[in-house]
Protein backbone atom coordinates (compact mmCIF):
# COMPACT_ATOMS: atom_id res chain seq x y z
CA UNK A 1 0.00 0.00 0.00
CA UNK A 2 2.63 2.37 0.65
CA UNK A 3 5.96 2.32 -1.04
CA UNK A 4 7.89 4.23 1.29
CA UNK A 5 7.26 1.85 3.87
CA UNK A 6 10.74 0.24 3.95
CA UNK A 7 12.40 2.78 1.44
CA UNK A 8 12.25 5.70 4.18
CA UNK A 9 14.50 3.40 6.59
CA UNK A 10 17.20 4.58 3.81
CA UNK A 11 16.87 8.45 4.55
CA UNK A 12 16.35 11.08 7.20
CA UNK A 13 13.18 12.12 7.58
CA UNK A 14 13.94 15.61 6.67
CA UNK A 15 15.11 14.89 3.79
CA UNK A 16 11.97 13.57 2.40
CA UNK A 17 10.08 16.75 0.92
CA UNK A 18 6.11 16.46 0.97
CA UNK A 19 5.78 15.90 -2.40
CA UNK A 20 8.48 13.20 -2.60
CA UNK A 21 6.60 11.70 0.18
CA UNK A 22 2.99 12.01 -1.58
CA UNK A 23 4.73 10.39 -4.98
CA UNK A 24 5.85 7.23 -2.93
CA UNK A 25 2.68 6.75 -1.71
CA UNK A 26 0.32 4.15 -3.14
CA UNK A 27 -3.61 4.39 -2.19
CA UNK A 28 -5.77 1.89 -1.15
CA UNK A 29 -7.21 -0.46 -3.67
CA UNK A 30 -10.93 0.51 -2.31
CA UNK A 31 -11.00 4.16 -3.37
CA UNK A 32 -8.19 6.62 -4.94
CA UNK A 33 -7.72 9.90 -3.22
CA UNK A 34 -4.72 12.55 -2.75
CA UNK A 35 -3.97 14.05 0.68
CA UNK A 36 -4.57 17.73 0.90
CA UNK A 37 -0.26 18.40 0.57
CA UNK A 38 -0.53 16.14 -2.65
CA UNK A 39 -1.83 17.03 -6.44
CA UNK A 40 -2.88 14.67 -8.48
CA UNK A 41 -0.04 13.77 -10.11
CA UNK A 42 1.38 12.47 -7.16
CA UNK A 43 -1.68 9.96 -6.61
CA UNK A 44 -1.11 6.41 -7.25
CA UNK A 45 -3.27 4.78 -9.96
CA UNK A 46 -4.13 1.85 -7.15
CA UNK A 47 -7.90 2.65 -7.85
CA UNK A 48 -10.21 -0.28 -7.91
CA UNK A 49 -11.78 -1.33 -10.74
CA UNK A 50 -15.76 -0.50 -10.44
CA UNK A 51 -15.22 0.88 -7.28
CA UNK A 52 -15.89 4.47 -8.42
CA UNK A 53 -19.58 2.99 -8.00
CA UNK A 54 -19.24 2.63 -4.21
CA UNK A 55 -21.47 4.70 -2.39
CA UNK A 56 -22.53 4.68 1.30
CA UNK A 57 -25.84 3.06 2.21
CA UNK A 58 -27.40 5.26 5.37
CA UNK A 59 -30.26 3.31 5.60
CA UNK A 60 -31.21 0.84 7.32
CA UNK A 61 -28.32 1.21 10.44
CA UNK A 62 -28.39 -2.02 13.00
CA UNK A 63 -29.36 -0.16 15.98
CA UNK A 64 -28.80 -3.67 18.38
CA UNK A 65 -27.24 -1.17 20.48
CA UNK A 66 -23.52 0.67 21.10
CA UNK A 67 -20.90 -1.45 21.46
CA UNK A 68 -18.54 0.39 23.45
CA UNK A 69 -15.70 -2.82 23.70
CA UNK A 70 -13.35 -0.01 23.17
CA UNK A 71 -9.32 -1.10 23.06
CA UNK A 72 -8.36 -4.73 24.89
CA UNK A 73 -5.13 -3.06 27.14
CA UNK A 74 -4.43 -6.74 27.69
CA UNK A 75 -0.69 -5.93 26.46
CA UNK A 76 1.54 -7.04 23.51
CA UNK A 77 2.79 -9.74 22.12
CA UNK A 78 6.90 -9.35 21.74
CA UNK A 79 7.14 -12.49 20.83
CA UNK A 80 9.35 -13.22 17.29
CA UNK A 81 11.81 -9.87 18.13
CA UNK A 82 14.51 -10.72 16.01
CA UNK A 83 18.50 -10.22 17.08
CA UNK A 84 20.85 -10.65 14.70
CA UNK A 85 18.47 -13.15 12.80
CA UNK A 86 17.93 -15.12 15.97
CA UNK A 87 13.66 -15.03 17.04
CA UNK A 88 14.24 -14.31 20.91
CA UNK A 89 10.50 -14.75 20.89
CA UNK A 90 8.85 -14.68 24.52
CA UNK A 91 5.47 -15.98 25.49
CA UNK A 92 2.21 -13.44 25.23
CA UNK A 93 0.90 -13.61 28.32
CA UNK A 94 -2.09 -11.14 27.31
CA UNK A 95 -4.29 -14.04 26.16
CA UNK A 96 -1.57 -16.78 26.22
CA UNK A 97 0.00 -16.32 22.55
CA UNK A 98 2.51 -18.99 22.76
CA UNK A 99 4.52 -19.28 19.38
CA UNK A 100 1.77 -17.96 17.88
CA UNK A 101 -1.54 -19.43 19.24
CA UNK A 102 -3.30 -16.77 20.20
CA UNK A 103 -5.81 -17.47 22.57
CA UNK A 104 -6.79 -14.16 23.27
CA UNK A 105 -9.86 -13.88 25.06
CA UNK A 106 -12.69 -11.29 24.26
CA UNK A 107 -12.77 -7.67 25.21
CA UNK A 108 -15.06 -5.98 27.61
CA UNK A 109 -18.41 -5.64 26.09
CA UNK A 110 -17.54 -7.67 23.14
CA UNK A 111 -18.82 -11.75 22.78
CA UNK A 112 -18.20 -13.43 19.90
CA UNK A 113 -14.41 -14.63 18.87
CA UNK A 114 -13.66 -16.17 15.55
CA UNK A 115 -11.31 -18.85 13.88
CA UNK A 116 -10.45 -19.14 10.85
CA UNK A 117 -12.20 -22.17 8.52
CA UNK A 118 -10.60 -25.15 8.64
CA UNK A 119 -10.66 -25.72 4.82
CA UNK A 120 -7.68 -23.35 4.19
CA UNK A 121 -5.53 -23.56 7.57
CA UNK A 122 -4.22 -26.05 9.69
CA UNK A 123 -6.20 -26.70 13.17
CA UNK A 124 -2.90 -27.86 15.01
CA UNK A 125 -0.82 -25.13 13.92
CA UNK A 126 -0.51 -21.42 14.45
CA UNK A 127 -2.71 -20.31 11.61
CA UNK A 128 -5.61 -22.61 12.67
CA UNK A 129 -5.81 -21.34 16.20
CA UNK A 130 -5.37 -17.78 15.52
CA UNK A 131 -8.48 -16.16 17.02
CA UNK A 132 -9.73 -12.65 17.83
CA UNK A 133 -12.56 -10.84 18.80
CA UNK A 134 -14.52 -10.09 15.24
CA UNK A 135 -15.71 -6.46 14.91
CA UNK A 136 -19.21 -5.97 16.36
CA UNK A 137 -20.76 -4.96 12.70
CA UNK A 138 -24.15 -4.33 14.54
CA UNK A 139 -23.01 -1.75 17.17
CA UNK A 140 -25.09 1.46 16.54
CA UNK A 141 -23.82 4.06 15.01
CA UNK A 142 -26.84 6.24 14.43
CA UNK A 143 -26.08 9.18 17.04
CA UNK A 144 -22.97 9.32 15.80
CA UNK A 145 -24.12 10.30 11.86
CA UNK A 146 -26.91 12.50 13.33
CA UNK A 147 -24.39 14.33 15.35
CA UNK A 148 -21.41 14.74 12.41
CA UNK A 149 -20.04 17.82 11.57
CA UNK A 150 -17.24 18.54 9.39
CA UNK A 151 -15.13 19.72 12.09
CA UNK A 152 -15.79 16.36 14.16
CA UNK A 153 -14.41 14.32 11.93
CA UNK A 154 -11.79 12.82 13.22
CA UNK A 155 -13.14 12.71 16.36
CA UNK A 156 -15.94 10.64 14.19
CA UNK A 157 -13.39 7.68 12.84
CA UNK A 158 -12.26 7.17 15.92
CA UNK A 159 -16.16 7.14 18.24
CA UNK A 160 -17.06 4.64 15.03
CA UNK A 161 -14.10 2.84 14.93
CA UNK A 162 -14.22 2.34 18.52
CA UNK A 163 -17.63 1.04 18.26
CA UNK A 164 -17.23 -1.77 15.71
CA UNK A 165 -13.28 -2.00 14.67
CA UNK A 166 -11.37 -0.77 18.13
CA UNK A 167 -7.68 -2.10 17.02
CA UNK A 168 -8.66 0.34 13.81
CA UNK A 169 -8.98 3.21 16.24
CA UNK A 170 -5.22 2.28 17.76
CA UNK A 171 -3.83 2.45 14.13
CA UNK A 172 -5.59 5.81 13.20
CA UNK A 173 -4.33 6.74 16.87
CA UNK A 174 -0.56 5.91 16.20
CA UNK A 175 -0.42 6.70 12.75
CA UNK A 176 -1.03 10.24 13.63
CA UNK A 177 1.49 10.60 15.67
CA UNK A 178 4.63 9.36 13.68
CA UNK A 179 7.77 10.87 12.55
CA UNK A 180 6.62 11.04 8.43
CA UNK A 181 3.19 12.87 10.09
CA UNK A 182 -0.03 12.53 10.35
CA UNK A 183 -1.68 10.02 8.39
CA UNK A 184 -5.16 11.14 8.23
CA UNK A 185 -3.69 14.73 6.41
CA UNK A 186 -2.45 12.39 4.16
CA UNK A 187 -5.42 10.47 3.31
CA UNK A 188 -9.29 11.70 4.47
CA UNK A 189 -9.84 14.25 1.38
CA UNK A 190 -13.16 14.65 1.90
CA UNK A 191 -15.07 15.47 5.25
CA UNK A 192 -18.11 16.65 3.37
CA UNK A 193 -20.98 13.86 5.41
CA UNK A 194 -20.44 10.93 7.64
CA UNK A 195 -21.18 8.95 4.14
CA UNK A 196 -18.07 10.41 2.50
CA UNK A 197 -15.92 9.48 5.77
CA UNK A 198 -17.39 5.76 5.54
CA UNK A 199 -16.37 5.87 1.95
CA UNK A 200 -12.55 6.40 2.82
CA UNK A 201 -12.89 4.29 5.78
CA UNK A 202 -10.69 1.34 4.71
CA UNK A 203 -7.82 3.69 3.05
CA UNK A 204 -7.36 5.64 6.50
CA UNK A 205 -6.88 2.26 8.79
CA UNK A 206 -4.81 0.80 5.59
CA UNK A 207 -2.71 3.41 5.41
CA UNK A 208 -2.33 4.89 9.18
CA UNK A 209 -1.83 0.73 10.10
CA UNK A 210 1.20 1.67 7.67
CA UNK A 211 2.34 4.70 9.58
CA UNK A 212 2.09 3.15 12.97
CA UNK A 213 3.72 0.22 11.87
CA UNK A 214 6.43 2.46 10.63
CA UNK A 215 6.76 4.10 13.68
CA UNK A 216 6.91 1.08 16.00
CA UNK A 217 9.80 -0.44 14.16
CA UNK A 218 12.06 2.49 13.42
CA UNK A 219 14.68 2.14 10.42
CA UNK A 220 16.46 -1.33 11.40
CA UNK A 221 13.19 -3.33 12.47
CA UNK A 222 10.13 -4.52 10.51
CA UNK A 223 7.11 -3.93 13.01
CA UNK A 224 3.45 -5.60 12.40
CA UNK A 225 0.84 -4.56 14.75
CA UNK A 226 -1.52 -7.55 14.06
CA UNK A 227 -4.58 -6.89 16.90
CA UNK A 228 -4.02 -5.46 20.59
CA UNK A 229 -2.48 -8.49 21.84
CA UNK A 230 -0.81 -9.92 18.76
CA UNK A 231 2.57 -7.63 17.27
CA UNK A 232 5.90 -8.91 15.72
CA UNK A 233 9.09 -7.41 15.47
CA UNK A 234 11.47 -9.13 12.78
CA UNK A 235 14.58 -8.24 11.29
CA UNK A 236 16.40 -9.03 8.13
CA UNK A 237 13.37 -9.37 6.01
CA UNK A 238 14.41 -7.06 3.25
CA UNK A 239 16.72 -7.45 0.17
CA UNK A 240 20.12 -8.07 0.44
CA UNK A 241 20.98 -5.25 -1.90
CA UNK A 242 18.68 -3.25 1.34
CA UNK A 243 21.27 -5.19 4.47
CA UNK A 244 18.53 -7.90 4.30
CA UNK A 245 18.68 -11.66 3.41
CA UNK A 246 15.12 -11.61 1.11
CA UNK A 247 14.86 -11.14 -2.83
CA UNK A 248 12.75 -8.15 -4.71
CA UNK A 249 9.09 -9.08 -4.50
CA UNK A 250 8.90 -7.58 -8.19
CA UNK A 251 10.97 -11.22 -9.46
CA UNK A 252 7.89 -13.04 -9.20
CA UNK A 253 6.42 -11.44 -12.44
CA UNK A 254 9.31 -13.83 -13.87
CA UNK A 255 7.51 -17.16 -12.28
CA UNK A 256 4.76 -19.60 -14.27
CA UNK A 257 1.73 -17.55 -12.62
CA UNK A 258 2.29 -14.11 -13.19
CA UNK A 259 -0.76 -12.72 -15.01
CA UNK A 260 -0.72 -9.44 -16.91
CA UNK A 261 -1.37 -6.18 -15.34
CA UNK A 262 -4.39 -5.22 -16.40
CA UNK A 263 -7.72 -3.63 -14.91
CA UNK A 264 -10.75 -6.65 -15.38
CA UNK A 265 -11.21 -9.85 -16.28
CA UNK A 266 -10.17 -13.25 -14.35
CA UNK A 267 -6.71 -13.29 -16.04
CA UNK A 268 -5.72 -9.79 -15.36
CA UNK A 269 -3.46 -9.01 -11.65
CA UNK A 270 -5.08 -5.45 -11.33
CA UNK A 271 -1.88 -5.10 -8.36
CA UNK A 272 1.01 -5.94 -10.22
CA UNK A 273 1.46 -2.26 -11.65
CA UNK A 274 0.94 -1.27 -8.04
CA UNK A 275 2.97 -3.63 -6.01
CA UNK A 276 5.63 -5.66 -8.21
CA UNK A 277 6.94 -2.76 -10.31
CA UNK A 278 10.35 -2.18 -11.40
CA UNK A 279 13.49 -3.91 -12.14
CA UNK A 280 15.74 -4.39 -8.97
CA UNK A 281 18.88 -4.85 -11.40
CA UNK A 282 18.65 -0.93 -12.48
CA UNK A 283 19.47 1.90 -10.40
CA UNK A 284 16.01 3.00 -9.52
CA UNK A 285 14.16 2.30 -6.65
CA UNK A 286 11.11 1.10 -7.26
CA UNK A 287 8.16 0.24 -4.64
CA UNK A 288 8.75 -3.53 -6.54
CA UNK A 289 12.09 -3.59 -5.13
CA UNK A 290 11.30 -4.70 -1.63
CA UNK A 291 11.69 -7.58 -0.27
CA UNK A 292 9.72 -10.62 1.58
CA UNK A 293 9.05 -7.82 4.53
CA UNK A 294 6.94 -5.36 2.19
CA UNK A 295 5.01 -8.48 1.25
CA UNK A 296 4.46 -9.00 4.80
CA UNK A 297 3.54 -5.68 5.38
CA UNK A 298 0.74 -5.34 2.68
CA UNK A 299 -1.23 -8.11 3.75
CA UNK A 300 -1.22 -6.95 7.27
CA UNK A 301 -3.18 -4.05 5.69
CA UNK A 302 -5.12 -5.54 3.61
CA UNK A 303 -6.22 -7.68 6.52
CA UNK A 304 -7.35 -4.59 8.29
CA UNK A 305 -9.71 -3.51 5.01
CA UNK A 306 -11.17 -6.46 4.83
CA UNK A 307 -12.24 -6.23 8.27
CA UNK A 308 -13.32 -2.43 8.64
CA UNK A 309 -15.60 -3.72 5.26
CA UNK A 310 -17.25 -6.45 7.24
CA UNK A 311 -17.39 -3.90 10.16
CA UNK A 312 -19.30 -1.14 8.24
CA UNK A 313 -20.90 -3.65 5.43
CA UNK A 314 -24.08 -2.49 5.58
CA UNK A 315 -23.43 0.78 4.54
CA UNK A 316 -21.58 0.09 1.32
CA UNK A 317 -23.79 0.35 -1.98
CA UNK A 318 -21.59 -1.15 -5.55
CA UNK A 319 -18.66 -3.05 -4.75
CA UNK A 320 -15.28 -2.66 -3.59
CA UNK A 321 -12.64 -4.88 -3.82
CA UNK A 322 -11.32 -5.42 -0.15
CA UNK A 323 -11.33 -9.46 -0.57
CA UNK A 324 -9.45 -8.70 -3.68
CA UNK A 325 -6.78 -7.13 -2.51
CA UNK A 326 -6.05 -9.82 0.77
CA UNK A 327 -6.89 -12.95 -1.55
CA UNK A 328 -4.21 -11.21 -4.31
CA UNK A 329 -1.58 -11.22 -1.22
CA UNK A 330 -1.94 -14.18 -0.05
CA UNK A 331 -1.08 -15.02 -3.67
CA UNK A 332 1.41 -13.29 -3.62
CA UNK A 333 3.75 -15.04 -0.64
CA UNK A 334 2.87 -18.70 -1.63
CA UNK A 335 4.30 -17.50 -5.11
CA UNK A 336 7.24 -15.73 -3.01
CA UNK A 337 7.86 -18.76 -1.23
CA UNK A 338 7.82 -21.26 -4.06
CA UNK A 339 9.98 -18.81 -5.83
CA UNK A 340 12.63 -18.61 -2.87
CA UNK A 341 12.43 -22.43 -1.88
CA UNK A 342 13.69 -22.87 -5.90
CA UNK A 343 15.45 -20.38 -6.60
CA UNK A 344 17.07 -18.53 -4.18
CA UNK A 345 17.78 -20.74 -1.30
CA UNK A 346 19.46 -19.25 1.10
CA UNK A 347 16.36 -16.37 1.26
CA UNK A 348 14.24 -19.67 1.71
CA UNK A 349 16.28 -21.01 4.33
CA UNK A 350 16.26 -17.59 6.69
CA UNK A 351 12.06 -17.38 6.24
CA UNK A 352 11.98 -21.11 7.27
CA UNK A 353 14.49 -21.41 9.92
CA UNK A 354 13.73 -17.66 11.06
CA UNK A 355 10.65 -18.31 13.92
CA UNK A 356 9.56 -14.41 13.55
CA UNK A 357 8.93 -14.84 9.94
CA UNK A 358 7.90 -18.24 9.75
CA UNK A 359 5.02 -17.55 12.50
CA UNK A 360 3.96 -13.79 10.97
CA UNK A 361 3.55 -15.40 7.94
CA UNK A 362 1.06 -18.63 9.40
CA UNK A 363 -0.44 -15.72 11.68
CA UNK A 364 -1.46 -13.10 8.48
CA UNK A 365 -2.45 -16.85 6.83
CA UNK A 366 -4.78 -17.62 9.32
CA UNK A 367 -6.35 -13.91 10.48
CA UNK A 368 -6.82 -13.38 6.77
CA UNK A 369 -8.43 -16.32 6.39
CA UNK A 370 -11.04 -15.69 9.30
CA UNK A 371 -12.11 -12.42 7.85
CA UNK A 372 -12.69 -14.04 4.33
CA UNK A 373 -14.39 -16.46 6.58
CA UNK A 374 -16.96 -13.80 7.78
CA UNK A 375 -17.58 -11.82 4.24
CA UNK A 376 -18.02 -14.68 2.10
CA UNK A 377 -21.17 -13.87 0.81
CA UNK A 378 -21.09 -10.00 1.15
CA UNK A 379 -20.85 -8.86 -2.96
CA UNK A 380 -20.16 -5.67 -1.92
CA UNK A 381 -16.81 -6.15 -0.79
CA UNK A 382 -15.48 -7.85 -3.93
CA UNK A 383 -15.14 -7.55 -7.62
CA UNK A 384 -12.75 -10.51 -8.75
CA UNK A 385 -12.40 -12.04 -5.62
CA UNK A 386 -13.88 -15.69 -7.12
CA UNK A 387 -11.34 -15.65 -9.76
CA UNK A 388 -8.14 -14.44 -7.66
CA UNK A 389 -9.23 -17.31 -4.99
CA UNK A 390 -8.75 -19.84 -7.64
CA UNK A 391 -5.60 -18.83 -8.34
CA UNK A 392 -4.46 -20.16 -4.64
CA UNK A 393 -3.78 -24.13 -6.44
CA UNK A 394 -3.14 -27.00 -3.99
CA UNK A 395 0.55 -26.76 -5.45
CA UNK A 396 0.90 -23.03 -4.31
CA UNK A 397 -0.94 -23.46 -0.82
CA UNK A 398 1.44 -26.78 -0.21
CA UNK A 399 4.13 -23.74 0.85
CA UNK A 400 2.22 -22.87 3.91
CA UNK A 401 2.67 -26.09 4.23
CA UNK A 402 5.90 -26.41 4.72
CA UNK A 403 6.49 -23.47 6.62
CA UNK A 404 3.78 -25.79 9.07
CA UNK A 405 5.76 -28.40 9.05
CA UNK A 406 8.82 -26.87 10.15
CA UNK A 407 6.45 -24.76 13.24
CA UNK A 408 4.16 -27.20 14.46
CA UNK A 409 5.08 -30.34 13.49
Amino acid sequence: MIHLLSYIRSFSISSLSIRSLCFMLSLSASIIMVSSGCDDESASNEESAGAESAGVNTAGTNTAGTNTAGTNTAGTNTAGTNTAGTNTAGTNTAGTNTAGTNTAGTQAGAEISGMPPAEWVDMECTDGQFTEVIPAADADINDLFESYSEDSAIDFIYQILARRYPIGRRLVEEGRMGRIGDCVDFFLRDRSSPQAIIRQLTTIVHECGHFADLEAGGFSESFYIITDDVDFSCSGGDTTDRNGNTFARSLINRDAYALEACRGGDNCDFYRQVYLDGDPEDDNFEGGDQGFNSILEETTQYINSLAVGYAFHELYNGSVSERDGILTFLWYITRYLKMAREEYPSSYEYILNNPCWRELTLTLWGRAWLYLELTEGLGQLGINDIAIEARLTDELVAEIDLLRDQQCR
